[in-house]
């Protein structure tokens, strides 16, 4: 029993002096690193250090050192501009549509009451469902076939009743006109077949019209002010007099080139969906709203207000600041 102590007392200490040694690695590297030492060679000799780990830390921004290959200001800036001109026309043509109004589905039917007023009773079927056939009393039936019997020509007594469904001869049914197939003669190697230099007539059905203004080329669009407001862009939420979250920044760096009693103006845009009057009306009060909080902000920062002039457009986004006036 002592030994046994002693030995387990031994085997703890050494795992103890292990795990001190090895205390800059986890378990796993310790044992990669006993079984390296079993194999010898290369893989047991220590590693060599990593290139630049005593250098200092590289400056990020410095990064990287070579020139990038870019288009000129001038060409950025005119495909930038192209592309607010394209943005511009679409936002203008979306309002000239107006919003898209999709009409409710039209009520279901009401069904039949399954009593008339007479008193008799009624089927009612479902939608799309075909109305059963109606029972013929059998002395309406034979009426007909009674009446329709045909007279001998030699005898020109009445001939036999016909039984239905027996002897009756049903009708010819109409012959079909015969199909004529036109095999157009073939083309010989070299010779193409000639084509028309101006187009075909267009072709006439009875009942239907041509309009006249058919072959007129396409309508210009309208002379739009596509060109975009002056002024620094502040943001607003969509539908609201609430201003965007970090424009804190740029409203500093206007009010930070001000010179002293220099006129600010101030100018916000409207969200509407089409050109009525009522839509165009609602888009100038939001664009006042934003305009007043917009001068509230500046006023808050030591904007006197007399040295503040604002004003509202119906078609736009958020608000701007500018020194000249829109």
């Amino acid at each position: 029993m002592q030994k046994t102590g002693w030995l387990r007392a031994g085997f703890a200490m050494a795992g103890v002096m292990t795990l001190a040694g090895c205390g800059h690695r986890d378990a796993v590297d310790t044992v990669d690193n006993w079984y390296h030492q079993y194999q010898g060679g290369e893989i047991a000799k220590q590693r060599p250090p990593a290139p630049g780990v005593h250098e200092p830390y590289p400056h990020v921004g410095l990064t990287p050192t070579t020139t990038v290959d870019l288009p000129s200001a001038q060409a950025r800036q005119a495909l930038t501009d192209r592309l607010t001109l394209q943005r511009n026309l679409s936002q203008h043509l979306v309002v000239a549509d107006g919003p898209l109004i999709i009409a409710p589905p039209p009520p279901p039917p009401k069904p039949r009451p399954a009593n008339d007023d007479s008193g008799s009773s009624m089927s009612v079927g479902a939608p799309g469902q075909t109305a059963p056939a109606a029972t013929v009393p059998p002395a309406a039936s034979t009426a007909p076939a009674n009446q329709a019997r045909p007279h001998t020509a030699e005898t020109g007594s009445q001939s036999k009743p016909v039984k239905a469904g027996t002897d009756a001869q049903p009708a010819p049914e109409a012959s079909l006109p015969a199909v004529t197939v036109f095999t157009p003669p073939p083309i010989k190697p070299g010779e193409l077949p000639q084509i028309n230099d101006l187009p075909p007539v267009a072709p006439s059905f009875p009942g239907f019209a041509i309009p006249r203004d058919a072959s007129l080329p396409d309508i210009a669009p309208p002379a739009y002010d596509l060109t975009e407001p002056h002024g620094t862009l502040i943001r607003f939420n969509q539908a609201s007099d609430q201003m965007a979250n970090g424009q804190e920044g740029t409203i500093g760096k206007i009010l930070g080139s001000r010179r002293p009693h220099e006129i600010l103006y101030v100018k916000g845009f409207g969200e509407i969906t089409s050109f009525r009057p009522s839509e165009q009306v609602l888009g100038i009060k939001l664009g006042l709203l934003r305009a007043r909080v917009l001068a509230q902000s500046l006023i808050l920062r030591g904007i006197p207000a007399s040295d503040i002039r604002i004003s509202a457009g119906a078609l736009g986004h958020g608000a701007r600041i500018d020194r000249s006036p829109y």
